[in-house]
């Protein structure tokens, strides 16, 4: 599951991402606290830092490097780190952002990881930080994947639309059913649970978890088990969406699909939405190629 939601506070701008992963919590632990993992999936460099107040820098090779200080920590469970906003700017010469990381063990012998970034202090910052965490969190995925089908399905589009006409195509219900073929209307709102009704294969769980327009959605929704309510699924997949505005014009549309448990359904959406759900979305929004 992807539950988000972005709000506006004395304290700024904040970020919430959850994400259900195959993997058990010691796994996922030892990637956020881990040096040599860390940089498995987050940036090229990372400083050691396992001790409350201990300070030192992640590093990316396209942005830099950005002050870290460790603020707390509950080993296997609650992680906390402060880092600056600007590349190679210490935490006192400018604004920090609290990073939070909260673990659960699923009965699946899995692991619900909850993400929380606080005190953003411009929405340049939470646009940049919001496709940040898209990029990182994929990548968290494949670093922790043991089976193919737990890599996310991840497509990327240049579109000549702007970003809101692409938003609009994602998110008002006619326009949505329009490309995707769905009989039922969709509300486009964080919680709503209903069905995407396809003529063809029957009704299909879904509830919208993220909306934030115009950078940001996600839902949850059952691709192989028609009639089932969305709470007893037994493979639910969440669709994420980001949407970046591209220098000169267009919109950049990044697609990233997650929570399969084989290969079948896996190998079924890779082919759909390349092959038929994308191209449709593509002719709605720049028109015919």
């Amino acid at each position: 599951m992807t539950t988000t939601t972005t709000a506006e506070a004395a304290t700024g701008f904040a970020i919430e991402r959850t994400l259900d992963l195959h993997a058990a919590p010691d796994k996922v632990w030892r990637a956020l606290t881990d040096p040599a993992e860390i940089v498995g999936w987050f940036g090229t460099a990372a400083d050691d830092l396992r001790e409350v107040g201990a300070t030192g820098w992640f590093g990316f090779d396209d942005e830099g490097r950005f002050a870290v200080r460790l603020e707390s920590i509950d080993p296997g469970r609650f992680l906390a780190w402060r880092w600056a906003e600007a590349s190679d700017t210490a935490l006192d010469d400018g604004p920090t952002s609290l990073v939070e990381w909260t673990l659960e063990p699923l009965a699946n012998g899995g692991t619900r990881l909850h993400l929380r970034e606080s005190g953003l202090t411009t929405r340049r910052n939470v646009e940049m930080n919001t496709a940040g965490w898209f990029v990182e969190l994929a990548e968290l995925r494949e670093h922790l994947a043991t089976e193919p089908w737990q890599v996310p399905i991840r497509r990327r589009l240049e579109l000549r639309a702007d970003r809101d006409r692409v938003w609009r195509a994602l998110s008002d219900d006619g326009e949505l059913r329009q490309w995707w073929g769905l009989g039922m209307p969709v509300v486009i709102e964080p919680g709503w649970e209903g069905w995407f009704d396809f003529p063809e294969y029957g009704r299909h769980a879904v509830r919208i978890e993220v909306v934030e327009p115009p950078r940001y959605l996600a839902w949850r929704w059952t691709a192989d088990e028609p009639d089932v309510p969305i709470a007893d699924v037994r493979q639910p997949l969440v669709t994420e969406w980001l949407l970046e505005e591209r220098d000169g014009g267009g919109t950049t549309l990044q697609l990233m699909e997650s929570g399969f448990t084989g290969p079948a359904k896996y190998e079924d959406n890779v082919n759909g939405w390349t092959d038929e759900v994308l191209p449709n979305l593509v002719k709605l929004v720049d028109g015919p190629a």
